[in-house]
């Protein structure tokens, strides 16, 4: 970081002087170049979402549960084992902050008492008495907009000097740190100082912003922007009492491997918890399919029954009636299952779980 605040050191002052390629070296990237890998600190259903120095937008609705998603991911992230987590997200696995570096949490919209009862609840989930002295959670908008960003910069800054580093920072939310969120200067200003944030502090920046009404498209430019540098945009949204994820753009993981995971709130102890996973057309079709492929095998293969592969193939098409291309398909999938193993003498048989 300090060689790029330093590159006006290095550009050519005389328009009389050729710039080389020396000069720009350290910007040049090659199959080469020593970059240690992306370290992950969210993931979902053990796929990337977010990593050090990247930002993670959230967004969705009003009231659609962003808040909620919120305090899973700081329970999960004050914890020094995942074991400890109460009532967490089943999926969501936050890195436990084993150095005690600073969590900082900044909302720039709740009212103080909701503000207060989220963080209480935040504690709950994470089985603590007390707020430990490394979670950070400020309330911030009784400050003029024109304050946010260096308030936040200091906030930063003190607390990776007191606690020598930053864990986690999310900021709930980015469109109040601008007068603007269709302003295209404004907008991008505000998510390259949040960016250069997690970059100087090697940690991920979780944004929050809402969506247009009746639309899922997120706000203004500034939402455009957001999707543009994040690594991963998940989008909240509700369905009568329960809320789900579903992910929206993601650099580090296919849409396919995250679930639809939901949570809805409990009256019983204040707060939302696991309502599991989102049941779509296409989950259910799929799950069919198996149970269908399952069937199949214990139709041909029970009784002790093995076969040669050709042979099983030979049994498949007979008895789903089936071409010898999609027969092939219905054998790989069983086998990929662990519906069918292979013998000692090459035949193949229903396997001992399948039963």
């Amino acid at each position: 970081m300090e060689e790029i605040a330093n590159f006006k050191d290095t550009q050519i002052s005389d328009t009389n002087i050729a710039p080389t390629l020396e000069a720009f070296a350290r910007f040049r990237i090659t199959d080469t170049s020593s970059i240690p890998p992306p370290i992950p600190v969210i993931t979902i259903n053990g796929e990337i979402i977010s990593t050090e120095g990247n930002l993670t937008t959230i967004s969705g609705a009003a009231k659609s549960g962003k808040s909620a998603l919120t305090s899973f991911i700081i329970a999960g992230a004050i914890v020094k084992s995942s074991s400890e987590i109460t009532d967490g997200l089943h999926g969501l696995t936050v890195e436990p902050n084993t150095e005690d570096k600073a969590i900082i949490h900044i909302d720039t919209e709740q009212a103080l008492h909701k503000h207060q009862h989220n963080l209480r609840t935040i504690l709950r989930r994470a089985a603590q008495s007390t707020c430990p002295d490394y979670l950070l959670s400020y309330n911030i908008r009784e400050l003029d907009i024109n304050q946010y960003q260096s308030c936040t910069e200091g906030i930063c800054q003190a607390a990776s000097e007191k606690f020598e580093g930053i864990h986690l920072i999310i900021i709930d939310g980015i469109a109040d740190f601008i007068r603007d969120v269709n302003d295209p200067d404004a907008s991008n200003a505000i998510v390259k100082f949040f960016e250069g944030l997690a970059v100087r502090y090697a940690c991920p920046i979780i944004v929050i912003v809402h969506t247009n009404p009746g639309s899922d498209k997120e706000r203004g430019h500034l939402g455009s922007q957001c999707q543009r540098k994040s690594e991963s945009v998940i989008q909240v949204k509700s369905e009568g009492d329960v809320s789900y994820i579903e992910p929206k753009f993601l650099r580090m993981a296919g849409k396919g491997d995250i679930p639809q995971l939901q949570f809805t709130y409990s009256k019983e102890k204040g707060y939302h918890v696991d309502a599991g996973v989102k049941q779509t057309q296409q989950t259910n079709k799929d799950s069919e399919r198996v149970e269908d492929i399952l069937n199949i095998c214990k139709q041909i293969f029970s009784g002790q029954k093995s076969y040669t592969y050709g042979d099983a193939i030979e049994k498949i098409m007979a008895a789903t009636k089936k071409k010898n291309r999609t027969a092939k398909d219905i054998f790989k999938e069983a086998r990929a299952h662990g519906f069918i193993e292979e013998g000692g003498d090459s035949n193949w048989r229903l396997s001992t779980g399948a039963n």
